[in-house]
């Protein structure tokens, strides 16, 4: 049975060897907004930049891909309605979050 000098000791211990590096912080809220006004260049955007993105996983981020390989860079934000799986609903919840430098 512990008593109170041992759990106190065994606390102590534990602040002693507490590291701090090892837990991560939660983001701060100029880090989230950050995040959200970060714009994806739709022409030049990896696999990995683009599942960044809402609703955008890696095969429609595969699809924008290959559909900008086939045809060439995007001239407007709309023409992403011509990739599979990507309609107006779509574009519209995107269109703070991409841009085209052609």
């Amino acid at each position: 049975m512990m008593n109170k000098y041992t759990i106190a000791l065994l606390f102590s211990i534990n602040i002693l060897f507490y590291q701090p590096s090892m837990v991560q912080a939660a983001p701060v809220k100029s880090e989230v907004n950050e995040v959200k006004s970060f714009k994806v260049n739709i022409n030049t955007a990896h696999l990995e930049e683009l599942i960044t993105l809402p609703g955008i996983g890696a095969a429609k981020a595969k699809s924008i891909i290959d559909y900008r390989t086939k045809y060439g860079k995007f001239k407007t934000l709309d023409e992403l309605t011509n990739v599979k799986g990507i309609g107006n609903k779509m574009v519209k919840k995107l269109k703070g979050r991409i841009k085209l430098n052609k």
